[in-house]
């Protein structure tokens, strides 16, 4: 089965989570939609990954499940947000991911995340934060 894989970022957690995700789901397509406009009718399994702020995840994931809601409720469905506040998971996930879709989907996880004014350097470990063992166990879903 053809997995794509969608992401949004600000900081860069959320690029760099669709990166190790595209390691472990061996044939997957990665899709930045801030720059891409990807055709999901091609795809059978789609993962969703934004980053959070302020309680909301990014805008341009925002508005790709507004406009492509009926599309994703026929796709073997994940999600991801990377949020620095693990206590706020639930309601963040609550608040921005229509329930129908939740209750659809495969799985919906939190690989954590940081501060946008403490993202790590470019050349230092672009996964601080991360919880890597979150990817990796999600990514046995789409398989």
């Amino acid at each position: 089965m053809a997995s794509l894989i969608l992401y949004a970022t600000k900081s860069g957690a959320s690029e760099q989570c669709a990166f190790l995700l595209a390691e472990y789901i061996p044939g997957s397509t990665l899709c930045n939609l801030e720059s891409e406009k990807p055709d999901i009718e091609k795809y059978e399994r789609i993962i969703l990954g934004a980053g959070v702020r302020d309680g909301k995840i990014y805008k341009p994931v925002r508005d790709f499940i507004k406009k492509n809601k009926p599309a994703l409720l026929d796709k073997q469905m994940g999600y991801y947000i990377c949020n620095e506040k693990p206590k706020k998971t639930e309601e963040i996930i609550t608040d921005n991911i229509p329930e129908d879709l939740r209750q659809a989907s495969v799985c919906i996880e939190s690989f954590g995340g940081y501060k946008a004014y403490a993202a790590p350097a470019k050349d230092a470990d672009q996964l601080k934060g991360i919880f890597v063992e979150r990817i990796r166990t999600f990514s046995e879903h789409f398989k």
